[in-house]
């Protein structure tokens, strides 16, 4: 796994049908992207959630290679422009349009992917919260976990309720990966974390209990 340095991380994941892309930044960031790529054409793109920093490079990709794009059907809409993200930053005129400046994947380019679906050989892990459509992926006790959690000096976080959609949401998710079997945790924003970490954050927001292990 390679991890592209992005304003929102994106990873580039080996696979047996080729390299698979997770998140692509933002919109103007695409060139960089396209340079970072520059030696290895990626077989497809999973988009974690519809947000900005996460989506903006995808147009660009799919214009280039018309490689597949996978997505949450809940987060679809937003990616395909059908419906506007709220504003942000939460000012009324400039957060819709920043909020709002990717270019939009056509919808019928974009392959709904839900809990459990396969992807590459990855397994669909869906984390709502942050967005309701947020997914992430999960193979060998590794997991791509997008922004459910923030990792930070003090360790992982829930992101601040000003950017999620559902911030009780967002901290039951963190009680889900709590309990998944994983070793490794690599975040959107941040550098990785460990299960150790994560479920010592659900005690303390009371989403697990505190005998867990």
């Amino acid at each position: 796994m390679r991890t592209l340095p992005l304003a929102a991380n994106a990873y580039l994941l080996d696979t047996p049908q080729g390299s698979l892309l997770v998140d692509t930044g933002i919109p103007w960031e695409s060139r960089k992207l396209l340079r970072l790529l520059a030696l290895t054409q990626p077989a497809a793109v999973l988009l974690t959630h519809h947000h900005l920093d996460h989506v903006g490079g995808a147009w660009v990709l799919w214009q280039k290679y018309r490689m597949p794009v996978y997505a949450h059907p809940l987060d679809i809409p937003y990616i395909s422009g059908i419906r506007r993200r709220p504003p942000f930053p939460p000012v009324p005129w400039l957060g819709d349009r920043i909020a709002n400046s990717a270019a939009p994947v056509p919808e019928e380019a974009v392959t709904p992917v839900e809990e459990g679906s396969d992807v590459m050989g990855w397994k669909v892990v869906h984390l709502p919260g942050h967005t309701a459509g947020q997914i992430g992926l999960l193979k060998d006790r590794v997991l791509i976990a997008a922004d459910a959690l923030r990792v930070g000096a003090k360790g992982p976080r829930v992101p601040m309720p000003m950017v999620n959609a559902d911030t009780v949401q967002a901290k039951r998710t963190v009680g889900k990966i709590a309990g998944l079997e994983v070793r490794e945790i690599y975040v959107g924003h941040g550098p990785k974390t460990t299960l150790e970490a994560v479920i010592d954050l659900a005690r303390g927001l009371g989403v697990i209990a505190r005998s867990a292990s």
